[in-house]
């Protein structure tokens, strides 16, 4: 997808820079040698200043230039001052079209060439063939990134030069996947320099790009927000780094760290006043971090999140759905592509998650909202590339990365010829446990309905169905009241008693929605009563009727009404006494007196 807001930015920056090449410099667009060259014996203590300050980190960019030699591209990285003083992706003579270590990039020497604009506008940027100064530089597409240390001052760029086909889309590709190294290699420095603080992960919700990971923020004991890596300000919705660096943790996300303790997992989904959804998570336990006295003061509550379950929370009461989830785990652990089938709210999405847990950079896409439009067609070919790219750039260093395909059955044909491309590549590139890219598809119905229905290619269908696995619906499992007590139980935080018929009610009612209609239903039936306790008076009332057929043990509709007066009558109008024998909490009883204008008779 084009960023039309980013193009006009370009233009206008381009047009500045041939501006300042022309009246400024006095440069000639024909010359015949426009790029200056240093001796060997200049490059080399800038070369060493470099990995200095990068950290000797080379093997960040490693797999990048063996990609780049592959395409027939060249990697090259500049120290600030614009000198090329590392070179790959060539051949042997160390010489690309032109470009050879000790270039000089500098936009008053060079013109107007990625390099320079990169440095100029402090950002990525892509200068393609027509907007090269030098009309010998014309040939070639040029897409140039920021390097950053910790302090989010710029050390170099790091750039990818090709033959310009004319395809836009190139550079968006080169962009993405050079900001995608340049942002690992800033974590990495951030992580080093901020080891002595606590490091919260912030990712908005939902992301849509497999090559991008989290921001980082460093944290002091008094709560001070020490620093972030680059792009952390606009990921929560702030206008520049001195709205983050400096501040109160709390004043800013609307919560301590001590909060985040407290949540499972130290996962919280947190929303700063008007600004975005975010996840935020530490790095390190906070246990193994100095104390944070007094940071949750005052602090406003955030929405928080749980943790997806783990396997062992899926398998509750159903041996059956325990085989599943250990054969799960083990196509995960080799690399497997797998495919998850079943009704909906069987636990396909919790099965997912519980795999991946937080182990994984994860981008999951909703096969069934996709259509036949130029956007959604650039979207889909844009987070394959990347898809292809992560496979091969991973290494030990990286959060693996995982794509899901959601409602696989439900893709459209384009779809599917540009996902079938990118499991050929990978099927033929990658032994089983060599790939990087854990790819998982979920289906609502058997896909192999929809192969014989010809909607659905059955050479995809077998290229996804490394490890195919069907969800048993919850009115199949085998023990359905353990689920229900430990779920009633992780709701609630506690242990939580059920009463004999709501156990009844539980085992008798077939459950359409599956999981998640139970779990809906329990968060109900907990409200309605005193959260301690669930008796199939709160059932009802949390479970309106459905047009599904149902067995004779059923939930049945109350008068709510009718049956409150009628225990108070019982009990000889004893509320506590009445609240026992509906099975519902006093304070509950009072309210629902309340909502119906009862009151004990004069």
């Amino acid at each position: 997808m084009r960023d039309t807001h980013s193009d006009a930015f370009a233009s206008d920056a381009i047009r500045s820079s041939w501006r300042r090449c022309e009246r400024a410099y006095k440069l000639s667009r024909d010359a015949g040698r426009p790029i200056l060259r240093l001796q060997s014996s200049e490059v080399a203590p800038r070369l060493e200043a470099l990995i200095e300050q990068i950290g000797g980190r080379h093997g960040i960019f490693k797999n990048l230039a063996r990609l780049a030699k592959e395409a027939g591209h060249c990697l090259v990285m500049t120290d600030i001052d614009g000198i090329l003083v590392r070179l790959d992706g060539t051949g042997a003579d160390k010489d690309w079209n032109g470009i050879a270590i000790g270039s000089v990039w500098d936009e008053r020497v060079a013109g107007t060439n990625g390099v320079s604009m990169a440095l100029a506008e402090s950002r990525a940027f892509t200068v393609d063939g027509k907007d090269h100064f030098y009309s010998k530089l014309q040939p070639f597409s040029c897409s140039a990134v920021p390097l950053r240390d910790a302090n989010n001052e710029i050390i170099g760029v790091v750039s990818l030069s090709s033959i310009d086909h004319g395809n836009p889309t190139d550079g968006l590709f080169a962009r993405q996947l050079l900001g995608a190294a340049a942002s690992r290699l800033q974590s990495t420095l951030f992580e080093r320099d901020f080891k002595d603080a606590t490091i919260v992960s912030l990712a908005v919700p939902g992301r849509r790009e497999l090559l991008k990971g989290a921001e980082l923020v460093a944290v002091d004991e008094a709560g001070r927000v020490l620093g972030a890596t680059s792009a952390a300000h606009s990921v929560a919705g702030l206008a520049s780094h001195m709205d983050l660096t400096g501040c109160q943790f709390d004043e800013v996300f609307g919560t301590g760290l001590d909060n985040i303790d407290r949540v499972p997992g130290r996962v919280m989904s947190v929303r700063r006043d008007k600004g975005p959804l975010l996840d935020l998570w530490v790095r390190a336990p906070i246990g193994t971090q100095k104390p944070f006295p007094g940071l949750q003061r005052d602090a406003k509550k955030p929405m928080s999140r749980r943790l997806p379950p783990s396997l062992e929370d899926l398998c509750f009461g159903s041996p059956v759905m325990s085989a599943i989830c250990q054969r799960a785990q083990e196509s995960q652990d080799h690399g497997i592509p797998l495919l998850i089938e079943g009704e909906t709210g069987t636990g396909k999405s919790a099965l997912i998650d519980a795999l991946l847990n937080d182990k994984h950079d994860v981008v999951t896409l909703d096969c069934a909202a996709l259509s036949d439009t130029q956007e959604d067609l650039s979207y889909l070919r844009s987070l394959i590339e990347q898809a292809r790219i992560s496979a091969r750039l991973g290494d030990a260093e990286v959060q693996p990365k995982a794509l899901v395909f959601d409602n696989v059955g439900e893709m459209p044909d384009f779809a599917q010829v540009e996902v079938k491309r990118l499991l050929d590549e990978l099927e033929q590139g990658f032994g089983p446990d060599d790939a990087a890219l854990t790819l998982i598809t979920t289906a609502r119905s058997p896909i192999r309905q929809a192969v014989d229905a010809g909607t659905f290619r059955d050479d995809l269908y077998y290229r996804l169905s490394g490890l195919r696995l069907t969800l048993p619906p919850l009115r199949a499992r085998e023990q359905p009241m353990q689920l229900a007590t430990a779920m009633a139980g992780q709701i609630a935080g506690q242990d939580v008693d059920i009463t004999d018929e709501a156990r009844q009610a539980i085992t008798a009612y077939h459950w359409p929605g599956n999981l998640r209609e139970l779990r809906n239903t329990l968060r109900q039936a907990l409200l309605q009563g005193d959260g301690r306790r669930i008796s199939e008076l709160d059932l009802a009332l949390a479970q309106p009727p459905f047009a599904a057929p149902r067995t004779s043990k059923t939930m049945a509709i109350f008068n709510e009404e009718a049956m409150i007066v009628d225990a108070l009558h019982g009990a000889r109008w004893n509320i506590s006494k009445a609240a026992r024998n509906l099975g519902i909490g006093r304070a509950t009883i009072h309210r629902k007196m309340k909502v119906y204008g009862i009151s004990r008779p004069g």
